[in-house]
């Protein structure tokens, strides 16, 4: 296979970067790190355009959870290294973004999410899961940036097989039960999520809250 060249993609009349930067800058001072792992990248990571931008396809590596089953555990690092798992995230209903840099729709979502959590109140949890690539990397990226929410890093992708995730962005959602109540990418064939795609989404997890526990469910 040749080596991948560096994608770019127009938005709003100007070229950027899979990074979600313009050329230039900062992106061009990052040229030599960039070009270590861009192969590696594109190697775990397709790239592809709709409606003006850019989303990740990953491949499936395992056998995804059944909605409506337990949600997988895991055990992944912040940007601190500090190894945070699905119980630590406080309890309640949890929403796991999972998403990457090299991607213009995963890059800029902090405000939204941030939007997100400040409106759901503290009954829900909201995590960022940074798809395949080094914690330090992501973490380097990000410095400056107000999150709002713990960010986590899959660097194998191994968490994000589990989930069932084949794009990026995508959005899981588990109940306070610890069940998977859905698994949705964010780019649909009719666009981006929009306020009331998120509602609906909470309007279900709400509704699964309210629903005797499953089976399979232990509280103590």
């Amino acid at each position: 296979m040749p080596e991948p060249r560096r994608l770019f993609v127009v938005r709003g009349g100007g070229a950027r970067s899979v990074s979600g930067r313009k050329p230039g800058g900062r992106a061009q001072s990052m040229k030599v790190a960039g070009r270590r792992w861009r192969g590696w990248i594109a190697g775990v990571l397709g790239v592809v355009v709709l409606g003006g931008a850019c989303a990740a396809v990953l491949r499936r590596t395992a056998v995804a959870a059944p909605v409506g089953g337990p949600a997988p555990a895991f055990s992944l690092p912040d940007l601190q290294g500090r190894v945070r798992s699905l119980a630590s995230l406080g309890g309640g209903d949890v929403v796991l973004r999972f998403g990457t840099l090299a991607c213009t729709i995963c890059d800029p979502d902090w405000a939204v999410l941030r939007r997100w959590q400040a409106a759901a109140g503290p009954g829900l949890h909201i995590a960022a899961v940074q798809e395949r690539q080094p914690r330090a990397w992501v973490r380097q990226q990000l410095q400056g940036v107000r999150t709002g929410v713990p960010v986590l890093v899959d660097a194998t992708g191994a968490v994000a097989a589990r989930y069932g995730v084949q794009t990026l962005p995508s959005i899981a959602f588990i109940d306070r039960y610890g069940a998977l109540v859905a698994v949705e990418p964010v780019i649909t064939r009719t666009g981006i999520w929009s306020t009331a795609t998120w509602q609906y989404y909470l309007g279900r997890l709400r509704r699964a809250d309210a629903a005797p526990a499953p089976r399979w469910f232990h509280s103590g």
